[in-house]
């Protein structure tokens, strides 16, 4: 069964605030970028689903038996190139994405075709009208890079895309756009309605892309150049229209899921030690702090905001990397990415901005991570320029910094007062030519609330070779919330990490 839509049509019904002619003569960002500022003038029109009802009531499992075939990928043709296969619509997943190749001398449309795709056991229905478009895609890497299929990039469903890296498999989610997410506002999630693919060739190290953005509140042109790797990079840039003012614009944001780890208390009874995608926030500040932020939940929201205008960057970081801590054979937790943002440019006065909400299970992300720029535009013909880096990989070390390894909490035997134990790693400046003696000094500073510092203390940490941190806390009944901060010290130079906690009753 083969169904092809004219693809005039498609953009009609796809979006039909937008001249077909606009679209089709998308070359570059900057053709994008006008698009986008044009759209940003005209009302808001949601992009269309119009599935057949057989579609429109697929579940999970009957959504995932259609399969692309992988001969059928867009530039197959090409050689061992980078190539494209797309999402059927569906469950979750209904709104149709438009889709272009740019080509010389033109671009052209990619149209939805049915013959695409292997629809396993499903008895779609004679006469089952075709969807307008695919629902998302996903790019593999040329087969000579691992010497066989390698998919390593995948966008699907409003804004949101992931990727992997020849080590590590999928984990945090990435976005093009955070709307209100913090602020009291109803949270908005905009749509990447239309892609642009840029014609892959034979020893291309990149793959290169245009998005562009339509929402309620927003409208944006986005180009990602992509390379794969040990360590995965996209360079992105976004060129952002605001409709209207919004309450909160979250820049370069991410999701990941965090249940339990190694402080939390108390654990679900669950035969697992930990789950988790990630275990810490971690931001530099230019002539300033690193700073490491292990995450927890609790019945409340737990909003943290970092403010600077010298960011070097933040991420979301999964750091332990030992099976024994998670024992989990399906979701290989201790092999989920870490995702750093390197600012590139229209990074100026902000916060890096952590949203931790409460979940009571591991099926949906509860973390949020993103820069909130302090300016926003007031007209939506004032451009907001953004451009970064996004590195999917092992983990970024804080140069020459004790980084922290794990973090751990409790009560003191026999006693209400808090106990923390925070394990550093091995740094560059580790005391290597002090005395076998010496131990670092400890700061232990407390803030936003009442607390007293009962003890603190350093032991050198023969089984890492970095050092251990004590520190025990009275906390007053009065207290609901309370800001740790530690920092290891030789005399008055910082050697460490910042440790930064937020403790909550």
């Amino acid at each position: 069964m083969k169904f092809i839509l004219p693809f005039a049509a498609l953009v009609l019904s796809a979006s039909p605030s937008l001249a077909q002619i606009a679209l089709e003569s998308v070359k570059s960002f900057a053709d994008l970028e006008k698009v986008a500022s044009q759209l940003a003038l005209q009302p808001y029109q949601a992009p269309a689903q119009q599935l057949d009802p057989f579609f429109e009531g697929l579940k999970y499992d009957g959504h995932r038996q259609i399969r692309f075939i992988r001969d059928k990928a867009l530039f197959a043709d090409q050689g061992d190139v980078f190539r494209v296969e797309f999402f059927h619509p569906g469950w979750m997943f209904k709104k149709p994405v438009v889709f272009y190749n740019i080509k010389e001398p033109q671009t052209v449309g990619v149209p939805f075709d049915s013959s695409h795709f292997d629809y396993g056991e499903l008895k779609v229905p004679a006469g089952a009208k075709n969807p307008v478009g695919y629902a998302g895609f996903r790019v593999l890497a040329p087969d000579a890079m691992l010497k066989q299929p390698f998919e390593f990039m995948v966008f699907m469903g409003a804004s949101y895309y992931r990727a992997v890296t020849t080590q590590l498999g999928y984990g945090i989610s990435a976005r093009g756009v955070a709307v209100n997410t913090i602020g009291g506002e109803p949270e908005e999630f905009p749509d990447f309605t239309h892609f642009w693919f840029q014609q892959s060739k034979v020893g291309d190290k990149s793959f290169k892309l245009l998005a562009l953005l339509n929402g309620p509140s927003i409208t944006g042109a986005y180009e990602f150049e992509s390379t794969p790797g040990i360590s995965t990079e996209m360079r992105i840039k976004a060129t952002l229209h605001l409709r209207k003012a919004v309450k909160m614009l979250g820049i370069a944001p991410f999701s990941s899921m965090f249940w339990f780890g190694e402080n939390s208390h108390p654990k679900p009874y669950d035969f697992r030690p930990e789950v988790h995608d990630s275990d810490g926030l971690q931001i530099e500040i230019k002539d300033g702090p690193s700073i490491w932020r292990p995450l927890d939940v609790s019945r409340d929201m737990r909003l943290s905001i970092f403010e600077t205008d010298r960011l070097k960057g933040f991420g979301l970081a999964e750091r332990d990397r030992d099976f024994n801590n998670f024992q989990d054979l399906e979701a290989n937790y201790h092999r989920r990415p870490a995702v750093w943002v390197e600012p590139v440019s229209g990074f100026g006065k902000g916060a890096v901005t952590l949203v931790e909400l409460s979940s009571g299970e591991e099926t949906w992300d509860n973390i949020v991570a993103m820069w909130k720029p302090d300016h926003l535009p007031e007209k939506p013909a004032e451009p907001l320029k953004v451009e970064y880096k996004l590195h999917w990989l092992d983990q970024h070390l804080p140069g020459v910094l004790c980084r922290v390894i794990s973090s751990r909490r409790g009560f003191v035997m026999d006693s209400d007062d808090h106990l923390y134990v925070v394990d550093f790693g091995k740094g560059a400046e580790n005391g290597a030519a002090k005395p076998k003696d010496w131990t670092p000094d400890i700061d232990v500073v407390l803030s936003a609330g009442e607390g007293k510092v009962l003890d603190k203390r350093v032991m050198r940490n023969s089984e890492t070779g970095g050092w251990r941190a004590f520190f025990k806390l009275d906390i007053p009944e009065t207290t609901n919330l309370l800001e740790i901060m530690i920092e290891l010290k030789d005399e008055k130079k910082v050697i460490s990490e910042r440790w930064m906690y937020q403790w909550r009753r």
